[in-house]
């Protein structure tokens, strides 16, 4: 497929799965827990995510999919679709209007694709790797801002109960030089507000690959810079994943500070 047939598919199949949460919020108010009563999965959850794997398995019957809810499902090929059909059910739920779709395509180890959607905004936020960010086709760009006082920081600490302790202290330690947080509650928002440069620094905790790979790529794309919580070189394939994300300069002195 060219690339920009594949860029266009990714769009339809993404705004399609929106489409159906955009039609079901506030329709759709329970969910069944998971892992806890806050991490729940709901019908919304199920619809998006299986249109986005009837499409992904018509076009491309030999692909691997790796979804949150359908789980790890094996094809014959080096590439691998890594989807969140819903991101930010919690909120879906409480009718809380900060969730969205995301999908990230990958071939082996390196994401090539990645894709955010929220539908009640319509914004559609996508990269290719080597080509940039974008929002709605207009390019996108990470914040510059170098300084820990000034900067606004989102901060998730999702499903990872063993680090509770841990993650406490690195946020008492970003509370010395700034109490300017957002809780958005989905990964997909922190990223839209991360790669369109509204918020200067991501740290999450506990993130799964459908969380955070489009995410990696994306800010990147925007100039951004993607680690774990230590600095060292993040991969898409990890569990449990501890993630920084800030441009090259406060994304060091992040670094620095946690590290102490």
């Amino acid at each position: 497929m060219r690339k920009a047939a594949l860029d266009h598919f990714i769009e339809k199949i993404v705004r399609d799965a929106g489409s159906s949460l955009r039609d079901n919020f506030g329709v759709i108010k329970t969910g069944t827990p998971k892992t806890s009563q806050h991490d729940i999965v709901t019908e919304a959850d199920f619809q998006a995510e299986e249109i986005l794997i009837s499409a992904i398995r018509k076009k491309f019957p030999y692909h691997n999919i790796l979804s949150e809810e359908a789980g790890e499902l094996k094809g014959s090929s080096p590439y691998t679709w890594i989807i969140d059909p819903l991101d930010g059910t919690n909120n879906f739920a409480k009718q809380i209007p900060l969730f969205g779709v995301i999908v990230a395509l990958a071939k082996g180890n390196v994401i090539e694709r990645g894709a955010i959607y929220d539908p009640l905004h319509d914004q559609f936020l996508y990269a290719r790797r080597g080509q940039g960010a974008y929002l709605n086709g207009k390019r996108v760009h990470a914040s510059t801002e170098t300084s820990l006082e000034e900067m606004v920081i989102a901060i998730s600490n999702i499903r990872a109960r063993s680090m509770v302790e841990k993650f406490a202290h690195w946020r008492s330690l970003l509370a010395l030089y700034t109490t300017y947080y957002k809780l958005f509650g989905s990964a997909a928002q922190n990223i839209l507000a991360l790669a369109t440069g509204k918020i200067d620094a991501y740290i999450i905790s506990g993130a799964y690959p459908w969380d955070i790979a489009a995410g990696g790529l994306i800010y990147r794309e925007a100039g951004g810079k993607i680690t774990d919580i230590y600095g060292k070189r993040w991969s898409w394939r990890q569990m449990n994943q501890k993630v920084i994300m800030a441009n090259p300069k406060l994304h060091k002195k992040i670094t620095n500070l946690l590290l102490q």
